[in-house]
């Protein structure tokens, strides 16, 4: 039986303008909390730049601010996502990586803004997403958002199966950090490492199992299993992970912006009964 989404006092992904978002760190606080969250955490992209307006917000919408990040990490080849929760933020190790994705980031929007120039003629593609993101490091929904304003894509799906999806012309390749470093580097923060939407990758059973056990070898973590959208299988073969390996489960929305109705923070499926959960692990550290 599928576990259905329901309101939740929780929410352990989530996104804001400091990366891809579309809310403030303080307008997506006081959505959460408007919503019944209590723990939330804003998981950014390789960027802890909106945690300090969030914390600011959070105090006053009695909401209970847990750090967090998404990497972007690359495993055999392939571009994952690994959140980082409850670290210390002033861990050095961590300002490291962040400032050595965030070059990488830099690198790569220059490049998309190149490849689109030569697609379209625009001619300051990369300009154009600097300013609408306000960081010089722009991600691809908002070279997506640039391209729908000129009139090149239907809407932002468009834009990405068209030009900024993987195959497509303005497609990057990035050398992310590898996925045990980062698995590391969030243990040496003190945080809890978890794979993020782990569904979504297209990898098989036993791929997957390959790389539950590389995040195990890295130093243990976390499986987002409590996400929106989940159906039957996919449910079965995350709850099997999480009887098969030490990992504690955690759950999100993955939330960017209120256009997006089939989503909300905090409205999450339960976890499965008797795991370990984020949670708990993030009490007992603290």
């Amino acid at each position: 039986m599928i576990r259905e989404p329901r309101p939740q006092d929780f929410d352990f992904h989530c996104h804001s303008t400091a990366s891809d978002g579309s809310l403030t760190p303080a307008e997506l606080v006081a959505r959460a909390a408007a919503c019944g969250v209590r723990r939330l955490a804003l998981t950014d992209h390789d960027t802890l730049a909106g945690l300090p307006q969030a914390r600011h917000s959070a105090r006053d919408a009695g909401v209970e601010l847990v750090t967090g990040i998404e990497w972007s990490v690359q495993w055999q080849g392939r571009e994952l996502h690994l959140l980082g929760l409850g670290m210390d933020a002033g861990c050095q190790a961590l300002g490291e990586l962040e400032a050595e994705q965030q070059q990488a980031r830099r690198l790569r929007a220059h490049r998309i803004g190149s490849r689109l120039d030569r697609a379209t003629g625009l001619g300051d593609s990369y300009e154009r997403a600097a300013e609408l993101a306000g960081t010089n490091a722009p991600g691809r929904p908002w070279f997506a958002r640039v391209l729908v304003g000129a009139g090149h894509a239907r809407d932002m799906n468009h834009a990405f199966t068209r030009f900024l999806r993987q195959g497509q012309c303005a497609f990057v390749r990035t050398p992310w950090v590898e996925l045990e470093r980062a698995a590391r580097v969030v243990r040496e923060a003190g945080g809890v490492p978890v794979l993020a939407h782990p569904v979504r990758y297209g990898l098989t059973r036993r791929k997957l199992r390959q790389l539950l056990a590389a995040l195990c070898e890295a130093g243990g973590g976390g499986l987002e299993v409590a996400m929106p959208g989940l159906n039957a299988n996919q449910q079965g073969l995350l709850d099997e992970c999480l009887r098969d390996f030490p990992l504690c489960a955690s759950g999100g929305s993955d939330f960017h912006s209120p256009e997006q109705k089939w989503l909300e923070l905090g409205r999450l499926p339960d976890f499965p009964q008797g795991a370990d959960t984020v949670l708990e692990r993030l009490e007992r550290a603290a």
